[in-house]
């Protein structure tokens, strides 16, 4: 009799798994991911309760589905409408260690460039499985989507958002393919000038716009330079971020049209410096800025 009871608690209890496994399928079996500093981020189940320290990463987890299991955001997450009614943690300059405990989270995503080796192995030993994000190129937020996807309550909808991604920047990049060069300059700051190298998101969609970055060679992601070097550099474009100041410093060089040949256009970098899915928009701004240069030269 004992036996016979045993048996039916048994084939009850293995339902109800069956039953949990088909309704959230993410939350059924162990997962791991791979984070932006080669690190494996692994868990005995989907994280339920998820922090984000960086403004692109709660978009990227809000695209990837998991913005449901979002608890609280770093102060400048606005994005999507949703996160901005979410709880705050301070992030910068250093988290705070004691709010992030209390909040019990089975993962916090962390900006790479804002972090430390030192910060997050203390958050590793304090248990907190820290992912770190530092998407560099475009291609790098579709695939930390498809790595999100592997949290998802709804994996196939996440994988299919990073597909989405993909082919809308494949579509971007296949537009500008032949297309004449342009040479571009980007500036983020007047005093001092320091422009953009390629070696981050912005400088990704200045290629991807078929044109070609003056400061392509600079050593670091964001070079202090001499206005003369970017005369020399004979840009066909200046694009900046803070408007008519620069504006006016280029036309007063002389570099400008009609003294120059140079065309100039604003473009908020907000966006790009959040890279989330919403960067495409941005590229395609930027993108056809640069096509009012690369129409007017010949």
């Amino acid at each position: 009799m004992h036996a016979a009871r045993r048996r039916i608690v048994a084939s009850l209890l293995a339902g109800a798994a069956a039953v949990l496994a088909w309704a959230c399928p993410a939350a059924a079996q162990a997962v791991r991911i791979h984070d932006d500093w080669g690190r494996d981020v692994s868990f005995s189940a989907a994280p339920a309760r998820v922090v984000s320290l960086a403004p692109h990463a709660t978009e990227l987890l809000f695209a990837a589905g998991v913005g449901g299991r979002v608890v609280a955001v770093d102060r400048d997450s606005d994005y999507p409408p949703e996160a901005r009614s979410l709880p705050r943690v301070a992030a910068y300059p250093q988290p705070d260690v004691e709010q992030l405990l209390a909040l019990a989270p089975d993962l916090v995503v962390i900006w790479g460039p804002g972090a430390s080796r030192a910060l997050v192995g203390r958050l590793d030993a304090l248990g907190l499985r820290v992912f770190v994000s530092e998407p560099r190129t475009l291609d790098d937020v579709g695939a930390t989507i498809e790595r999100f996807a592997q949290i998802a309550d709804d994996r196939a909808a996440a994988l299919r958002a990073a597909r989405s991604f993909r082919e809308r920047l494949a579509a971007i990049r296949g537009r500008y393919v032949g297309a004449r060069p342009v040479r571009v300059f980007v500036q983020i700051w007047s005093s001092p000038l320091i422009g953009i190298g390629d070696r981050d998101v912005i400088g990704d969609a200045v290629r991807s716009c078929g044109a070609r970055n003056v400061l392509a060679d600079a050593a670091v992601a964001a070079p202090r330079i001499d206005p003369e070097s970017v005369i020399a550099a004979r840009p066909e474009m200046v694009l900046a971020t803070d408007g008519m100041r620069s504006e006016r410093l280029w036309r007063e060089r002389g570099v400008l049209a009609p003294r120059g040949t140079a065309r100039f256009a604003s473009f908020d970098a907000t966006t790009m410096e959040r890279p989330g899915p919403r960067v495409l928009d941005a590229v395609e701004q930027l993108c056809a800025a640069i096509d009012t240069a690369r129409r007017a030269t010949p």
